[in-house]
C-alpha cells in the first residue's frame, strides 16, 4: 500500500509492517516496539516525537529521514540503507537519544550529530569525515574501523576511539577528553 503526504499520529506499532510505502509523512508521537519492518519504503519522511524499542528493517529502505525529539533503542541502522552502502536514511536529527543502536557501514561523512545523545552505540566501519559530535554525550559508544577524517569531537565526553583502528586526520578533540584516545594503549599519563 502506497502512502502520500498522510499523518500518523499516536500509532502504537507491535509484531510486524509489511510491504507498505511512505512517501513524505509525517509520524509523530508514535511507537514502535518489538516490530520487524519488511520490505518497505519510508522517504522523506518526518518523525516527531516518536519511539522504537528493538525495531528489526529487511530490505527496507529510509531516505532523507527527518527526526526531533525521538528515542531509539537497540536499532541497527544499516539495514535501511537499501541495497546502497551510499544511501542515506538519516537527513538530520535533533535532540534525539539513541541507546543500544548500531550504525555499522554507514556513509554519514558531514552528519550534524550535535543535538543528540547515545549511548552505548556502535560505530563500526563508518564513513564518518567531517562529522559533527561537537558537545554530544556518547556514554561509551564506540568507533571501529571508522573513517573520521575532519569530524568533530571537542566537548564530546564518553567516546571510545582507538586511533590504531580508525583514520583521524584533521579530527578534532578538547582537553581532558581526548586524553580517552590513549584508553587501550597501556600508557600511564601522570
Amino acid at each position: 500500500m502506497r502512502h502520500t503526504n498522510e499523518a500518523f499520529d499516536g500509532q502504537n506499532l507491535t509484531g510486524s509492517l509489511q510491504g507498505q510505502e511512505f512517501f513524505e509523512c509525517t509520524f509523530t508521537r508514535c511507537r514502535w516496539q518489538e516490530l520487524r519492518v519488511e520490505n518497505c519504503t519510508f522517504a522523506g519522511c518526518r518523525f516527531v516525537g516518536c519511539q522504537w524499542s528493538n525495531v528489526v528493517f529487511s530490505f527496507t529502505q529510509m531516505r532523507e529521514g527527518c527526526f526531533a525529539g525521538c528515542a531509539f533503542r537497540g536499532i541497527a541502522w544499516g539495514g535501511l540503507q537499501g541495497k546502497s552502502a551510499l544511501a542515506r536514511p538519516l537527513a538530520e536529527t535533533k535532540n534525539c537519544m539513541f541507546q543500544y543502536n548500531d550504525f555499522s557501514g554507514m556513509a554519514l561523512a558531514g552528519y550534524d550529530f550535535s543535538s543528540c545523545e547515545f549511548r552505548d552505540c556502535r560505530f563500526d566501519s563508518c564513513k564518518l569525515a567531517g562529522a559533527d559530535f561537537n558537545g554530544v554525550r556518547l556514554g561509551e559508544s564506540q568507533f571501529t574501523r571508522c573513517a573520521l577524517d575532519k569530524a568533530d569531537f571537542r566537548d564530546a565526553q564518553g567516546y571510545v576511539i582507538s586511533p590504531a583502528d580508525n583514520t583521524l586526520k584533521g579530527a578534532r578533540f578538547s582537553f581532558p577528553d581526548v586524553v580517552r584516545l590513549l584508553d587501550g594503549t597501556g600508557i600511564r599519563i601522570e
